[in-house]
C-alpha cells in the first residue's frame, strides 16, 4: 500500500506499507521503529504489544510527543494497563491501531504539523 509520492520539505513520512517492509523515506524498515516527523527512525526492541511496558515506553515518554500512534502489528491488539496508565499520567494521548491505520494516520497528522510519533510493532503479512 503506497501512502506517499512526495516528501513533505524536512519531514520524515511512511512512503508505503507492503508485506514485507515498512518503507519511511526511501529506507525499507523490517523491524519495528519508532518514528516523529522530525527526527530519524530508530529500531525499537518490541516485536509484541503485550510487550510494551514502561521500560519499552521510557524512549516515548523522553519525546514527550502530543499523540503516540501505538501500531499493535496487522492485527489489532492493546498493550497492558499499566502501559495505558503511563501515558494517561504524562498526559499525552494514546491511539491504538493496526500498522496500516497508524501508517495512514501518521503521515496525515505530520502533514498538519502535529507532535505525533508513531511506536510501529512490525509483523510481516502472512
Amino acid at each position: 500500500m503506497q501512502l506517499s509520492e512526495h516528501r513533505p520539505d524536512g519531514q520524515y513520512f511512511i512512503h508505503s506499507l507492503t508485506d514485507d517492509a515498512i518503507r519511511i523515506v526511501d529506507t525499507p524498515w523490517r523491524e519495528s521503529l519508532l518514528l516523529s516527523p522530525v527526527q530519524a527512525p530508530e529500531a525499537w526492541p518490541v516485536t509484541d504489544v503485550g510487550a510494551v511496558d514502561r521500560d519499552a515506553i521510557a524512549p516515548i515518554l523522553a519525546q514527550r510527543p502530543d499523540v503516540v500512534l501505538l501500531a499493535s502489528g496487522r492485527a489489532l491488539t492493546f498493550p497492558p494497563r499499566d502501559t495505558q496508565a503511563a501515558f494517561l499520567e504524562a498526559g499525552i494521548g494514546l491511539e491504538v491501531m493496526t500498522l496500516e491505520s497508524a501508517a495512514r494516520t501518521f503521515n496525515v497528522l505530520a502533514s498538519e504539523e502535529r507532535r505525533v510519533l508513531a511506536a510501529l510493532i512490525w509483523e510481516p503479512a502472512n
